[in-house]
């Protein structure tokens, strides 16, 4: 499953990775419980058709998660909540983390990062996330929400971002940057608004692009610094903002690696996975655990 902004998708996971009924369900309410609640019954229906064939849920969500709770998701409004009542009454593990994340995990395993050992992965929705990807696993930091480039200081410091930090990168690159240089009023809608200024031609938007590109350039280049991957991949808003910008966002992430970099510096690539990088990200992350040996031992365990 997949927890976004103004929608969830769903979906069936067979053993070889593969999604099956896959339904994208509109929020009727922001607000937490209303939301878990209409994921819930999802989950309490797909256990009574499926039995005991359904093993685990997995759930992506757009926030930072610890540990199944989250713990702040600025774009849903949300801060503390715990994510378990997904499972209901179903006696199903729960599995949750970010989407960027777990799209990260989808692009190494079987995307455009497939066969990198170091991977760096990156996608814009509304603000920017990403994670490291080593041997196919994700960078998860000392509690779990590692990967929250979004929130690092390369952004304007007078500006104040709703996590409570001030100059995210967030802040630089989505679709209130793009209105904030336009000087227009914050989008209620910032991922649609960035599309629609993403489509256009004329002189203003043209600007407000480039240096939104620009921005994105020049961070990915500190990361890189940081974290020397073999590749990069983009997902989201992020392929095309750097398509309408090439030249901006080119000259910024060149000038900003160290020199030794500059040579042969790591490709960066568009998401082979796109709009499912989340749900197959989740869907690796379940058949992780239910693949291992203690659990795949409780399959033939008699059911009582």
């Amino acid at each position: 499953m997949n927890l976004r902004q103004g929608t969830w998708r769903s979906a069936v996971v067979s053993l070889d990775g593969a999604l099956h009924e896959v339904v994208t369900t509109p929020h009727r309410s922001r607000q937490p419980q209303a939301v878990l609640a209409s994921i819930q019954a999802a989950v309490e229906n797909t256990k009574t058709q499926y039995g005991d064939r359904l093993r685990v849920v997995s759930l992506a969500v757009a926030g930072t998660v610890r540990e199944n709770r989250l713990m702040q998701a600025s774009t849903l409004g949300w801060d503390e909540v715990e994510l378990s009542p997904v499972v209901g009454e179903t006696g199903l593990t729960l599995l949750a983390g970010n989407d960027a994340t777990l799209s990260g995990v989808a692009e190494s395993r079987t995307g455009a990062a497939a066969g990198a050992r170091t991977a760096l992965h990156l996608i814009v929705e509304v603000g920017l996330g990403g994670t490291l990807i080593l041997d196919g696993n994700p960078a998860s930091g000392a509690t779990g929400v590692a990967g929250e480039y979004g929130h690092m200081p390369f952004g304007d410091r007078s500006l104040r971002c709703p996590c409570g930090a001030s100059g995210c990168w967030d802040l630089d690159v989505d679709g209130r940057a793009l209105a904030r240089r336009l000087g227009e009023d914050e989008p209620d809608d910032p991922f649609t608004y960035a599309e629609s200024v993403l489509q256009r031609t004329d002189s203003a938007a043209s600007a407000a692009i480039a240096l939104s590109a620009t921005a994105l350039g020049s961070g990915i280049a500190g990361l890189v610094n940081a974290h020397d991957p073999d590749v990069i991949t983009l997902g989201g808003l992020a392929v095309p903002l750097r398509k309408s910008a090439p030249d901006a966002f080119d000259t910024a992430y060149r000038d900003g690696l160290m020199r030794f970099h500059r040579g042969s510096p790591p490709p960066i690539l568009d998401s082979a996975h796109e709009a499912d990088g989340a749900l197959l990200g989740a869907a690796a992350l379940g058949l992780d655990h239910i693949t291992t040996e203690p659990a795949i031992a409780t399959w033939a365990e008699p059911t009582l």
